[in-house]
Parts: C-alpha cells; structure tokens; sequence
C-alpha cells in the first residue's frame, strides 16, 4: 500500500476529531465541538485524497486503466468494496469500474 502513513496520520486525525465532537456535544462546549468537526472534514478529505492518489479504475466493459480526479472520487457513486460507478473515457459510457493499487 502506497501512501501508508499518510492513511494512517489522516484516519487518525479523523477519529480523534469525532471523539472530540462528542465530547464537545456532551459537554456543551460549541466552539470545541465546531473546531473539531472542522479537523474531522479535513481528516475525511485527506482519506479521499489518499484513495485518488492511491489508486487506478480497471473498466469492466473494456479493461481500460485509468485514474480519476478527487471530484470523481467525490461524486462517483461506490457500488461495493472497491467498484464505483464511473465515465470510462475509452468506453465514452459510465460504467462499473475496479479499483487496483498504483
């Protein structure tokens, strides 16, 4: 896996910030709770950001290996452990596509 750390550090960050989202929930202190939701949608779009550098798209129609840019990472509909639905640019058609490691 490409990238490892990178994963790691923003799942962490990730995690520690829902943690805190809740306590600041539960505590009733508002700008704690804002502050880490903030560093939670940084730590989820560092996530997406790993998996889009992290991977290539395999066509199911036609084998085409392609990579996609975050918005399509983003908006591409997931249909499973490693498959999204996305626009082939060989096939012209969106598809079922497989992601594989770089």
């Amino acid at each position: 896996m490409r990238n490892k750390g990178y994963f790691i550090t923003s799942s962490i960050l990730s995690v520690i910030s829902l943690i805190v989202v809740f306590i600041g929930v539960a505590t009733g202190d508002v700008w704690l709770s804002i502050i880490s939701f903030v560093f939670l949608i940084a730590g989820l779009v560092m996530i997406i950001h790993w998996s889009t550098i992290s991977y290539k798209w395999v066509c199911d129609k036609c084998g085409e290996i392609f990579e996609i840019t975050f918005w399509q990472n983003v908006l591409g509909i997931n249909s499973g452990i490693n498959y999204k639905s996305l626009y082939c640019p060989k096939c012209q058609k969106k598809n079922f596509c497989k992601a594989v490691p770089k």
